[in-house]
């Protein structure tokens, strides 16, 4: 006997509560939350709005990270693929080879501005735990207790670039404006909840690259342009809570934790250079973390340079919030000018060593635009396996563009992209041993 997932269980319950009248609430539906003005957005539910309140955003209770978990086998999938294996589309003939075979397109409810990051939380028959049942990679269950998490960023006031090239307080554009948003779908693409993380005037109104370690979704946000400033924070997704735990002098995108070392990293703008912080260091692994909010304020709008100061290099200047910037344990200039990662997964510690997923693209030339995925050692930046990967949606657009999250189902390891800006969908793609 089947027996329904604990985390359909909640949903089914709020349900028959509501009916009965116990519970109320104010029902939003997706697409007029997706329309829905930012500023109309912050009054409702302290900066989140949801469709249905009494549908959780998350697994009950909270699974692992099924990428840390299972980071070993992810990893040996991976490196069994080649140039064409993964960018040569179906199975192929028994014994020849691996390939990235596409599995679905998952289309996502209203509009998503610029897609950074992703992470999916999945309980009961879509866990990544593999089964008899799934021993072909077979089906992961019908979406409901799937749920992907989107960094998104809306963009109110463009950044422009300063006349003849030029760089002013360490940096090469203006400050722009926007709201960062964490978003939340269902596996079928159906629009939960959409949370504004950042405030009216706030400098760092740009969310990069996402990471969930079991408990936590560790996030970044930044100003919106290179050698500023960032804020890394970590979220409780069935808490709902947001909590910073560093700020740092630069800009910063990717971001992994891996917990068995109590260790951040943290890439910049570009990927091209990468911090590793521990954990124990910080007010968080201090608790030093007041209860006042303080350590929720950021680098407000303000001096004729846009918050950056002159003091340049990364925001330290008066302007740009006055220094307070944590020191990394280490700082490591990327060796791979392969592409700029853009999303990154902690794959945990793998032969000794702490490894990473990441996805990302670079211009090789004028008019000429790569994709790719690299297994990354999170702690010197050395790439363990690189690929290109040139699939691109109908409308043309890299697969590796934004972001991208890893999984183990069935046995076998999937792909999960999120590369259009606007009107998105999640892109799911698997590898079919030979």
């Amino acid at each position: 006997m089947r027996y329904a997932a604990p985390f359909q269980l909640v949903t089914y319950a709020a349900f028959i509560l509501r009916l009965l009248g116990i519970v109320g609430g104010t029902q939003v539906t997706g697409s007029a939350m997706a329309a829905m003005s930012t500023t109309e957005a912050k009054k409702k539910n302290n900066n989140m709005t949801r469709p249905d309140p009494m549908i959780p955003l998350t697994p009950v209770p909270l699974t692992p990270s099924g990428a840390g978990r299972d980071g070993q086998e992810i990893v040996r999938q991976l490196t069994g693929l080649t140039r064409s294996g993964i960018n040569g589309g179906g199975a192929g003939p028994p014994g020849g080879g691996s390939r990235l075979r596409f599995v679905k397109r998952v289309e996502l409810e209203g509009g998503l501005w610029e897609p950074e990051g992703i992470v999916r939380l999945a309980g009961g028959s879509s866990s990544s735990s593999s089964s008899a049942g799934d021993a072909a990679g077979g089906d992961e269950g019908d979406g409901r207790d799937e749920r992907f998490w989107v960094s998104a960023g809306e963009y109110t006031v463009p950044t422009e670039k300063f006349p003849g090239g030029e760089w002013v307080g360490g940096t090469d554009r203006t400050a722009g404006a926007g709201f960062a948003h964490l978003v939340v779908f269902d596996g079928t693409g159906r629009r939960l909840a959409d949370w504004v993380v950042s405030e009216e005037g706030d400098l760092e109104y740009h969310n990069g690259g996402l990471d969930y370690d079991g408990r936590h979704i560790w996030a970044t946000l930044s100003q919106y342009r290179p050698n500023t400033t960032g804020t890394v924070v970590r979220i409780d997704p069935a808490g709902l809570t947001k909590e910073a735990v560093l700020r740092v002098g630069d800009h910063q995108g990717g971001i992994v934790h891996d917990v068995e070392t109590g260790t951040l990293t943290t890439l910049n703008w570009g990927g091209r250079k990468a911090r590793r912080w521990d954990l124990g260091r910080t007010r968080v692994g201090a608790a030093r973390v007041e209860d006042d909010g303080e350590q929720e304020q950021q680098v407000r709008l303000g001096g004729d340079d846009g918050g950056v100061g002159a003091g340049g290099g990364g925001g330290g200047g008066e302007q740009g919030g006055g220094g307070g910037f944590d020191e990394p344990q280490r700082e490591t200039v990327n060796p791979s000018y392969w592409v700029d990662y853009q999303d990154c997964k902690s794959l945990g510690r793998v032969g000794g060593r702490s490894l990473m997923l990441c996805s990302g693209i670079a211009t090789a030339a004028p008019g000429v635009e790569v994709g790719g995925l690299a297994v990354v050692d999170a702690e010197d930046m050395v790439p363990v396996w690189e690929a290109p990967f040139m699939e691109r949606t109908g409308e043309g657009v890299l697969m590796t563009k934004n972001p991208m999250d890893v999984a183990l189902v069935g046995g076998r390891v999937r792909l999960y992209f999120a590369p259009e800006e606007g009107r998105s969908a999640v892109y799911v793609y698997e590898v079919c041993e030979g």
